[in-house]
């Protein structure tokens, strides 16, 4: 019995990661934790799921960033981070890629919903893709999701613009 319980108890990280998915999005009608729009566009949006399960989406993967970086918003603390593939999503439909396997494409002058210029990719070659589809929408450098939670620790990725600094 004891030893039993030892081997559940061992098993449990990994079967959690394999029970590990995302969320499905109900466009319209989910709002963002961190800055309270609704999502109208799933091509921009992230999922970060906590530890009891619970799913948050996001209208633009910088509000997560922002988030977890602790620019603001309630504390969170993500088990599970997905984005929306930008080339393979629809706008009422995510097709979600592990954050940490997603290339992020940031280039100011790709609209965003919070401004953010941030667009996610399940591969590169998603994002040559889209580049050659969208030309315009070249120059910008590619991240990490890695990479890009390092830069949100110095810097908001949402511009200040949206969310001024409070006044003393």
């Amino acid at each position: 019995m004891e030893r039993r319980r030892f081997l559940v108890l061992l098993a449990l990280p990994l079967l959690q990661k394999a029970l590990a998915a995302p969320r499905s999005l109900r466009v319209g009608v989910e709002a963002c934790p961190y800055c309270f729009m609704t999502i109208l566009d799933a091509r921009h949006a992230a999922q970060a799921v906590n530890p009891q399960g619970r799913a948050f989406f996001y209208d633009d993967p910088a509000c997560l960033l922002d988030q977890l970086s602790g620019w603001g918003g309630p504390e969170l603390k993500a088990q599970e981070v997905y984005l929306a593939d930008f080339l393979e999503s629809t706008r009422t439909q995510a097709l979600w890629v592990e954050a940490e396997k997603a290339l992020l494409y940031h280039n100011p002058k790709v609209r965003t919903p919070m401004g953010s210029g941030l667009l996610a990719f399940r591969s590169r070659e998603n994002l040559e893709r889209h580049l050659k589809e969208r030309p315009e929408r070249r120059g910008g450098r590619v991240l990490s999701w890695r990479e890009a939670l390092e830069e949100g620790k110095k810097r908001p990725w949402v511009p200040m613009d949206f969310f001024p600094p409070p006044k003393p």
